[in-house]
């Protein structure tokens, strides 16, 4: 999976964990055995975005409560690599000051492409301004043919899904807007890393509800900020918000 060995060039792979679902693989274009200490975790069944998220990140909180991640796409294109790892590791130093708040990665618009999902900075973060973090005026999955022209003509942002954060605020998150899922995972917390995690996670799974996590991160902007990444562009390949990245 090419995210993953993305992130293997920021990230040691022994702290990358990856979210499959049973019966799906995954392969690399890296040498064999180079990636193999990455975390695999798998579920039973596909449950959406927000079960496929919030499943890693509690498995890293129950280990390090205080764990920064950060939550990739599973599959994009992008024509600034380094550049978008380079802006990866400022908002990992961003939530350190701030963590509380969450950040998003906006990539620079290649175009007024109405199928992407866009964001409407607002003004600076007070403290993060030496990290150009911005308030989120507004998430605009759908934007208009009007809001389109505006976002291209003035500072819009293309929503590449990559979002840095502690680990407890995004359960804080799941918490609030996400309550089904992460009270059906509440039962599987205390399980992780024992014989008994892979039959309680079949029976959890069995009364998951499909969510996504755009719910938690991408609708109400009070909640998360931005940071620009000025210079790249991103595409996504498929929607899915997959491996969780431990810093």
């Amino acid at each position: 999976m090419r995210t993953l060995e993305r992130a293997a060039r920021l990230i040691p792979a022994e702290r990358l964990v990856t979210v499959l679902t049973r019966g799906q693989t995954v392969s690399y274009s890296t040498a064999p055995g180079e990636l193999s200490e990455i975390n695999r975790v798998v579920q039973p069944a596909w449950r959406g975005t927000a079960a496929e998220a919030y499943l890693p990140v509690l498995k890293i909180a129950a280990t390090d409560p205080e764990a920064v991640v950060a939550l990739f796409p599973g599959s994009y294109t992008t024509d600034g690599e380094g550049r978008l790892m380079s802006h990866v590791s400022k908002a990992v130093a961003a939530v350190a000051i701030r963590p509380d708040l969450p950040i998003v990665l906006g990539a620079s618009p290649p175009g007024p492409d109405p199928a992407s999902a866009w964001i409407e900075p607002g003004p600076p973060i007070d403290d993060l301004e030496r990290y150009a973090v911005r308030a989120v005026r507004r998430f605009l999955p759908r934007p208009s043919a009007a809001e389109l022209v505006a976002l291209w003509e003035g500072d819009g942002l293309v929503n590449t899904r990559v979002v840095i954060a502690k680990a407890r605020t995004l359960i804080r998150l799941g918490h609030r807007y996400l309550p089904d899922v992460l009270e059906t995972f509440e039962p599987l917390e205390t399980t992780f890393s024992t014989p008994e995690e892979g039959l309680l996670c079949e029976a959890v799974y069995e009364q998951m509800p499909y969510a996504s996590i755009t719910h938690a991160l991408f609708a109400r902007t009070d909640d998360v900020a931005v940071l620009p990444a000025t210079q790249v562009r991103m595409w996504l390949d498929q929607p899915a918000a997959v491996p969780a990245l431990a810093s």
